[in-house]
C-alpha cells in the first residue's frame, strides 16, 4: 500500500512538474523580450539595423538621392510605409513614443516578379501598451487608408490599403514586444515562425561577424547578401555579374541632405573562389589612370593589382567557380599560341599596378568605352604589341596634335584577348586600336576615339577636374584595390539593372538631382575594408561642357580661372595662343586646340593685358606683363628673359604698357605703382636712362597709353583726379585748361582728325564724354546722366554705355540709336564688350554671358557660360574663348 502511495505521490509531483514545465514555456514564448534582428529570415537580401527610427526616418527622407529613389520601382513600398509611419508619428504621439529612439531591423527580399518585398521589425518600448499598438494603427488609418482586421500566423493583424498616389498595401502585427511590418503576408508568417523557432538571420556564421563589428551613433547599418542578391538582381546580358562576387557586404552608413558615407567590410565564402577574394592577396596602391580619363566620363572600373601572380591565380578559381573554366583557360592558350609568350609574363613584364574601364561621351555626343593600362614602359610596351603582329599588315597612324607633340596609334594585334581576361565590364570595350599617353597604354574603338583621349588629357579636360568626380573622390582613401563609379542614375550599370530578368526603374520621371557614386575596396586581408559615397546636387546646378552651346573644347586649369584670357600669337605658325591665370597664380600657355602647350607659377594676379614684343628684332615674340610688384618678359616656352622679372619699387596698379616710338622694336615699359609713381624700363630690364618718374595725384588704375602727334610723343595717364600728357622723359608736355575725373569703368580713345584736330575722348563720373585736344582744349558732350560705375565703350562711329540693367547705343553725334534692357535685373558692372566685325554687344550676369546685335535684339546662341571678353582663336569658323568659374577656359563656335 505504501508502494502504491508513493507511486501516485510520485506520479503527482511528476505531472505538476510537466504541467509547470510547460506553463514556463507557453509563458517564454509570449513575453520573451526578442532583438528585431531575431525577426528577420536568412534569405533576405539586404538588411538595416537601426537605432533610432525617427532619426533614421527625417534624415533618409532629407536626402535628395532617396527623394530619388522612392519615386522607383525598388522601393516604392518601402517609401511609402516611411511615409504612413512618419505621417503616423507627427499626428499622435503616442505612435511617435512608440517609434522614436528604439531599435528597428527592416530586410528586403527580391523573391517575386511583382517587386521588392520588405520586413520591418521595431523594438516596442516597455512604456507603451502592446495591446493598444494595433489600435493606434488602426485610428491613424481613418480618412486616410482603408484597414481592416485580420489574423497572421495566429497573431491579430491590422491589413491597410493606400490608394493615394502610388497604390501599395502594409499588414502590421505584434509577436512579443516587436511591431512587424511588411508589404508580404507571407513574410510576416515566416517571421512569426522564425521566432518561435529561435532560427532568424543571427544564425549565421558570415553575417554574425559583421553584425558584431557594426557602429552605433550611425543612421544605419546595412548588410547586404550578396549571394540572395545575385539570384534576383542582374545587368542587361550578364546574369551573373554579381554571382560569387563576395558572401557579405557590412556598411555603417551616415546621411545627410546631399550625401549618404558608408564603409565596413566585406566577407566571402571559405570554401568558394569569390570575386572579392582577388584583392585579399593585393596591398592597396595609389590610384593615378584618373588623371588621363577624360571629363565626359560617365563610368569606371578601377583595378590597383601590384601581384599579377596572386591575381591570375585567384581570378582562375572565381572563373571556376562560375563555370566557366574551359573558356577561359582557352582563351589563354590562345594567347600564348598567338603571340608566344603567356598572359602572365605579358601582364608582369609591363602592367604596372593599376588597369581600368571607363565609359565616357565623345565630342559627337555618341559614347564609347576604352580601356587604360599604366605600364612600366608605354613605349616598350607599344612596341611589344606592335612585334605580335608578326608579318600581318596592320594599321599604324601618327597622331600630332600639334608640333611639339606626336601619338603612335596602331591597330590592336591582341584585340579581345584584355577584355576577355578581365571579363564583366572590360567586355563593352571594343579595343581595335592602342595608343600610348606617357606610360599609360588606352585601348579603344577607333583612331577618332583615342584622338579624342588624347585631345582631353592635353587640354587638362580629365575627370579630376570635374566637380561631381571630386567631391566623391575626396571621401575615398587614396590607395585600394578596387574603384567603382558612376555619375547619373541613367549611367551604367544602374541603368541596366534587371531584377528576376526583366529591367527595373531605380527612379521615375524626371531625376532633381545629378548623383554621383564611389565604391572603394581596400585589400590586403580576409576581410576586405569597402567604402561608399553617393554625392547629390540641384540638376540645373550640375552643367558640363557637353551641355554647353555650340562648344568646341574645354581645357580644365588646376584651379578656377582668373581675369581674362589673353590672345597672343605663335610666331612659328601664325596661330592664335591664348595665355590665361588661374587661381593659384599659375599661368598657362593654351593652343588654338584647347592644348596647354605649357604650365607656370608667378607671384600675383597679371594686371590687365598681355602684351607681345620682338626685342631681340628676330621676328620671336616675347609676352611682357605686370604682376604684383614685377614685371615678367617671358617667351613662348615660359622661360623667362634675361634680366627678367624686374622686381618694382612699389605694387603695381595699373596694366604695363609697352611702347615702340620709333618702330624699331626698341621697347619701352612704362607701369603705375601704389607710391603714385610711373616707371619706365627698357628691353634689359633697367630703369631707362633720363626718366623723371612722374608722380600723379592720385593711385593709376588704368592701362598707359601712347599718342604720336606732330612729331611729338603724348603719354596719356589718368588718375582718379585728372588726365596727364608726358612726354619721353615723363615730364607734363600738356596741361589740360580744364581738368575731369574720367570714370573708372570708362576706356579712353584717339578720334582721327576733324575740323578741331585729333582728340582724346573718354566719359567723366557723371557720364559726360569729354574731349580732350592737343592744344589743351576740353570740350563736353552730354549724352544723359549716368551713374559714376558706368561702362563706357566706343566702336567704330557709335558709342555704348552700359549702366545698371542698360545698354545705351549712341551715334558719336549724340543721337540715341538703340538701349538693351536686361529683364533679369541689373547687369555685371564693367563687363561690357563690343565686337564691331561680328556686330555683337556682350555683357554678363551671374557668370553667364549675354548677346546682342547692334539693334538691341538677343542673339539665340547666348547665353553662355563664362565671362568677357571673350577673344577669337579661329576667325574662319568663328571660334571663341571664354572663362568659365565652372567649367575652365571653354572654346565655342558663333553660329
Amino acid at each position: 500500500m505504501k508502494r502504491i502511495i508513493a507511486t501516485m505521490v510520485f506520479l503527482s509531483l511528476a505531472i505538476a512538474g510537466l504541467v509547470f514545465l510547460f506553463y514556463h514555456w507557453v509563458n517564454k514564448q509570449d513575453y520573451r523580450q526578442f532583438n528585431p534582428i531575431d525577426a528577420i529570415p536568412l534569405n533576405a537580401s539586404l538588411i538595416l539595423n537601426i537605432d533610432d527610427f525617427e532619426l533614421f526616418t527625417n534624415s533618409v527622407k532629407s536626402n535628395s538621392w532617396w527623394k530619388t529613389l522612392e519615386r522607383g520601382d525598388v522601393v516604392k513600398s518601402f517609401a511609402g510605409m516611411l511615409n504612413y509611419l512618419d505621417s503616423a508619428a507627427k499626428s499622435d504621439n503616442k505612435v511617435r513614443t512608440a517609434l522614436k529612439g528604439t531599435n528597428t531591423a527592416v530586410a528586403f527580399y527580391n523573391h517575386h516578379l511583382q517587386g521588392s518585398e520588405f520586413l520591418l521589425a521595431h523594438k516596442v518600448p516597455q512604456e507603451i501598451n502592446q495591446s493598444d499598438i494595433l489600435e493606434l494603427i488602426k485610428l491613424q488609418s481613418l480618412g486616410y487608408a482603408k484597414a481592416e482586421e485580420i489574423q497572421i500566423a495566429g497573431n491579430s493583424a491590422i491589413y491597410v490599403e493606400v490608394p493615394e498616389g502610388n497604390y501599395f498595401s502594409l499588414t502590421f502585427t505584434v509577436f512579443s514586444n516587436l511591431l512587424l511590418v511588411s508589404n508580404s503576408q507571407e513574410l510576416l508568417v515566416e517571421s512569426v515562425k522564425k521566432l518561435k523557432e529561435d532560427a532568424a538571420v543571427e544564425s549565421d556564421v558570415q553575417f554574425q561577424s559583421l553584425y558584431q563589428t557594426a557602429a552605433t551613433g550611425v543612421a544605419a547599418n546595412v548588410f547586404v547578401n550578396i549571394n540572395e542578391l545575385s539570384k534576383t538582381l542582374s545587368l542587361e546580358n550578364n546574369s551573373l555579374a554579381l554571382k560569387g562576387v563576395a558572401s557579405w557586404v557590412g556598411l555603417d552608413v551616415q546621411v545627410s541632405p546631399t550625401m549618404v558615407i558608408a564603409n565596413g567590410l566585406i566577407v566571402s565564402s571559405a570554401t568558394n573562389g569569390d570575386y572579392y577574394k582577388i584583392f585579399t592577396r593585393q596591398n592597396p596602391v595609389p590610384f593615378s589612370l584618373h588623371g588621363y580619363m577624360p571629363a565626359s566620363t560617365s563610368f569606371f572600373t578601377w583595378y590597383g593589382l601590384p601581384n599579377i601572380h596572386n591575381f591570375m591565380a585567384d581570378y582562375s578559381d572565381y572563373i571556376d567557380n562560375l563555370g566557366l573554366t574551359e573558356p577561359y583557360n582557352r582563351n589563354l592558350s590562345d594567347f600564348l599560341a598567338h603571340t608566344g609568350v603567356s598572359i602572365d609574363e605579358f601582364l608582369v613584364n609591363n602592367l604596372d599596378n593599376e588597369v581600368a574601364v571607363l565609359s565616357a561621351k565623345l565630342q559627337n555626343n555618341s559614347t564609347d568605352w576604352f580601356i587604360l593600362a599604366n605600364t612600366k614602359s608605354g613605349s616598350a610596351t607599344l612596341q611589344q604589341l606592335e612585334s605580335f603582329a608578326g608579318t600581318k599588315t596592320i594599321v599604324k597612324h601618327e597622331f600630332k596634335p600639334d608640333k611639339q607633340k606626336s601619338f603612335p596609334i596602331i591597330e590592336n594585334p591582341i584585340k579581345w584577348f584584355i577584355p576577355t581576361l578581365l571579363g564583366n565590364s572590360f567586355l563593352k570595350v571594343n579595343d581595335g586600336f592602342v595608343t600610348v599617353i606617357d606610360n599609360v597604354l588606352v585601348f579603344g574603338s577607333s583612331i577618332s576615339s583615342l584622338e579624342f583621349i588624347i585631345n582631353e588629357y592635353l587640354r587638362n579636360n580629365t575627370l579630376t577636374r570635374t566637380e561631381s568626380y571630386r567631391s566623391v573622390q575626396q571621401r575615398i582613401s587614396t590607395s585600394s584595390n578596387l574603384i567603382l563609379y558612376s555619375k547619373g542614375m541613367d549611367s551604367y550599370p544602374l541603368s541596366k539593372l534587371h531584377l528576376n530578368g526583366k529591367p527595373t526603374q531605380l527612379y521615375k520621371g524626371k531625376t532633381l538631382s545629378s548623383h554621383s557614386f564611389i565604391w572603394q575596396v581596400v585589400g590586403g586581408s580576409q576581410k576586405l575594408f569597402a567604402m561608399l559615397a553617393i554625392k547629390s546636387t540641384q540638376a540645373d546646378m550640375t552643367e558640363t561642357p557637353s551641355s554647353l552651346k555650340n562648344v568646341k573644347w574645354v581645357c580644365k586649369l588646376s584651379t578656377e580661372p582668373v581675369g581674362k584670357p589673353h590672345l597672343l600669337v605663335n610666331h612659328l605658325n601664325g596661330q592664335p595662343e591664348v595665355l590665361v591665370q588661374d587661381s593659384e597664380n599659375s599661368i598657362y600657355l593654351i593652343s588654338n586646340d584647347g592644348h596647354i602647350l605649357w604650365k607656370r607659377k608667378i607671384g600675383a594676379p597679371i594686371l590687365g593685358s598681355v602684351s607681345q614684343v620682338d626685342i631681340y628684332r628676330n621676328k620671336k615674340l616675347q609676352m611682357v606683363f605686370a604682376a604684383g610688384n614685377r614685371i615678367y618678359l617671358v617667351d613662348r616656352n615660359g622661360n623667362d628673359v634675361e634680366g627678367f622679372p624686374v622686381t618694382l619699387h612699389a605694387r603695381a596698379t595699373s596694366p604695363l604698357s609697352a611702347f615702340d616710338y620709333d618702330k624699331n622694336r626698341n621697347y619701352r615699359f612704362i607701369v603705375a605703382c601704389s607710391d603714385k609713381k610711373i616707371y619706365c624700363y627698357n628691353t634689359n630690364g633697367k630703369p631707362v636712362s633720363g626718366w623723371l618718374s612722374f608722380k600723379t595725384e592720385t593711385v593709376v588704375s588704368n592701362r598707359i597709353g601712347h599718342v604720336s602727334y606732330q612729331g611729338k610723343d603724348y603719354i596719356v595717364i589718368f588718375d582718379q583726379n585728372r588726365p596727364y600728357l608726358l612726354n619721353r622723359r615723363g615730364e607734363e608736355r600738356l596741361k589740360p585748361q580744364s581738368f575731369f575725373a574720367k570714370a573708372k569703368n570708362s576706356e579712353f580713345y584717339l578720334v582721327g582728325s576733324s575740323g578741331k584736330g585729333p582728340y582724346l575722348l573718354t566719359t567723366d563720373t557723371l557720364g559726360i564724354i569729354n574731349k580732350l585736344f592737343f592744344d589743351g582744349r576740353v570740350e563736353s558732350q552730354v549724352l544723359e546722366p549716368y551713374s559714376p560705375n558706368h561702362t563706357f565703350i566706343m566702336a567704330g562711329k557709335n558709342y555704348f554705355i552700359l549702366d545698371r540693367n542698360r545698354i545705351s547705343i549712341y551715334s558719336t553725334e549724340g543721337k540715341l540709336k538703340n538701349a538693351i534692357l536686361s529683364s533679369i535685373g541689373d547687369f555685371d558692372t564693367g563687363n561690357l564688350q563690343v565686337m564691331a566685325n561680328n556686330n555683337l554687344v556682350l555683357a554678363t550676369r551671374d557668370e553667364s554671358v549675354f548677346g546682342y546685335d547692334f539693334s538691341g535684339k538677343p542673339l539665340s546662341f547666348f547665353p553662355i557660360s563664362g565671362s568677357i571678353p571673350i577673344v577669337e582663336v579661329n576667325s574662319r569658323s568663328k571660334q571663341f574663348v571664354t572663362l568659365s568659374k565652372q567649367n575652365g577656359v571653354i572654346c565655342f563656335a558663333i553660329k
